[in-house]
């Protein structure tokens, strides 16, 4: 159905199942303010409906709140242990932001349970690398020195984080203009542009999407430089 249905129903019953979906054609339009209003009645007379959670915790991942995002997903998963677009977006945020990485892990796994083989979380499974145990040598150099060291050891780690980041490859499946939202809103400029390339490459989205995000990350990268 597309939105003109979609609304007619709306308005004509305000309790209709099919919100998620009207929802769903604002936030491609990104008109965010008339997805939000379309949730908010329809999850107060549908209390339950995950669909519904589901489109709100994108819409909170774009404004970066995401612990109401991270809220309403485990409120979903909580519900409906299936649920596995839900599971991929706290994969997502756990995966982006650096956090929870157990939980991100513990998840992957039942995914994996569900979908064997599924691209993109074999995908995140294949970005994390497990860290090195650092081994600590005492020496009896004087305290001077051993302040040099660490300042050259902790600049070698920032660069070394900086070409991991440029270097790292994105599965395809995770480049979507949502995931290109959530970076920009992070001001991780540099992989939504690596992200939006990808995404650039799918005929169906429209080009003035692309565009528009275009400018967003020329501005941004322009204000770190």
């Amino acid at each position: 159905m597309n939105k003109d249905k979609l609304e007619a129903i709306f308005n004509d019953d305000l309790g209709t199942s099919f919100f998620p979906l009207l929802a769903e054609e604002y936030l491609k339009d990104q008109d965010y303010n008339r997805a939000l209003e379309v949730l908010d009645i329809g999850l107060l007379l549908n209390p339950n409906n995950n669909d519904g959670k589901y489109i709100k915790a994108k819409i909170a991942m774009i404004h970066s709140d995401t612990k109401t995002a991270v809220n309403l997903l485990n409120e979903i998963l909580k519900s409906d242990e299936l649920y596995i677009n839900a599971m991929k977006m706290l994969v997502l945020h756990y995966q982006v932001s650096g956090t929870n990485q157990s939980s991100m892990m513990r998840i992957i796994h039942q995914i994996l349970d569900l979908l064997p083989g599924d691209e993109f979380t074999t995908g995140v499974m294949k970005s994390v690398k497990t860290p090195k145990k650092k081994i600590l040598i005492k020496t009896k150099s004087k305290p001077r020195k051993k302040v040099v060291k660490k300042v050259k050891t902790k600049s070698k780690i920032v660069k070394a984080v900086k070409k991991a980041e440029k270097k790292s490859k994105i599965n395809p499946k995770m480049a979507t203009l949502t995931f290109v939202d959530i970076l920009i809103k992070q001001k991780q400029y540099t992989q939504a542009g690596n992200v939006l390339k990808i995404v650039n490459n799918n005929k169906s989205i429209a080009k003035a999407s692309i565009t528009q995000r275009q400018e967003k990350i020329k501005k941004g990268l322009s204000k770190e430089a």
